[in-house]
Formats: C-alpha cells, structure tokens, sequence
C-alpha cells in the first residue's frame, strides 16, 4: 500500500520561523515592539521584560481570576489540536470524540465561577500572577501595580481596523437598548416604578391610586 501524506499549510516570518497559523506567526512578529512597549514600563531588567512579553496572554488572564472565564485564543487552539489529534489516532475507545469533535471545539466553555467580593478579586489576581512568577510575590506586585501601562504595551503593533460609522452607530443604539432594559429589570426587582430613558436614566412614574373600596 502506498504512503499517504498530508500537507499543512504554513506560516513563515521574515526570520524564518514557522508557524502552523497566521495568527501566531502575527503574535511573533509582534514582539519585538512589545518588548520595545515594555522597556518603557521597566528600566533595566531584561529578563522582566521577556519574561512578561513571553506570558502576555497568561498574564492578562490572570486579571480575570475570580470572574467569568473566557475561552482564549490559545486555549481555542490548543483544543483544535488536542481533537485533530484525537481524530487522527483513530482509537476506537476515543470513536465518540473523533465523531464529534467539531461539536465539542464550537461549544466549549469554562465552567461558571461564583463572583468574588472585590477583595478577593484582588487576592485571586496576586495569586495568579504570583504562580505565574515562580513564587515571586515582588513580581507579582510590580505587575499589578502597572497593570494598564502593561497592558497597554501587549497591545503594540496590532493592526486596528477601522469600524464602519454605521455599524458604529447599531452598536451604539444596542447597548443603549441593553442599558435601558437592564434599569427597568433592576428597578422591577426593586418593587419600584420607573420610566426609563434612552440615556439609561431612570424617571419615577406616579403610581395610579388604587379606587377606594365602598
């Protein structure tokens, strides 16, 4: 029987590194001025500066401890790859995950998390990044303490698309929408009567006065 090949496409950058997707081959040519970004947050400490450029992801991850948790990119595609595994091993144990990989990838997500106070939002975040740093509460702090100048730096070099005006304006008019009827569901939980306006403020309604029984 003849061998069977497979081609993958991939991705290449000017450095002649491979990639299995363009969004990672994207994220590598990337760093290079996020490392520039965070040279202006950290003075003379190299090593912090490649350690946070190398743990971009994780560490914005971890500012979301204690809240809903989302499906990263990452994580999207290390599934997608752990499944197309799963798919090409052809084990009949796994059969009912091969069939229904595609199902599984497309409706993942995390397990719902009670909310946290937020103290220990806070508490949960240092731990996080304290993990992360191999222990290093110092670490940890600095990042916490510079957490939007950090952020902002991981966010160098990406290409920001232009939004069209209209599409623009129908968001803006939903979460206008969204705002007003959440008011009105919070104000119906408080047992009270309110109108609420476009701005998402709330007008009190005169309640009608019940008929006085005969």
């Amino acid at each position: 029987m003849a061998d069977t090949f497979e081609l993958k496409p991939t991705f290449q950058t000017p450095d002649g590194k491979t990639f299995d997707t363009k969004a990672e081959a994207m994220e590598h040519m990337r760093r290079p001025k996020v490392v520039e970004a965070l040279g202006s947050v950290v003075e003379d400490n190299a090593e912090l500066v490649d350690w946070m450029a190398d743990n971009r992801e994780a560490i914005s991850d971890a500012f979301d401890a204690g809240k809903i948790k989302r499906v990263s990119k990452s994580e999207r595609g290390q599934l997608e790859k752990a499944l197309k595994a799963v798919v090409e091993a052809g084990e009949p144990k796994f059969r009912f995950i091969a069939e229904n990989h595609e199902a599984i990838l497309e409706t993942f997500r995390w397990p719902t998390q009670k909310r946290l106070s937020p103290e220990d939002q806070a508490a949960a975040v240092k731990e996080e990044l304290t993990t992360l740093a191999d222990g290093n509460e110092e670490v940890a702090d600095f990042v916490i303490e510079n957490k939007d100048a950090i952020l902002e730096a991981f966010d160098a070099g990406k290409v920001k698309r232009e939004i069209n005006p209209k599409a623009r304006e129908g968001l803006a008019r939903y979460q206008e929408e969204q705002k007003r009827l959440k008011a009105e569901r919070e104000a119906a939980e408080r047992g009270e009567n309110v109108q609420v306006e476009e701005d998402g403020s709330e007008e009190p309604v005169a309640k009608t006065p019940a008929p006085k029984k005969k």
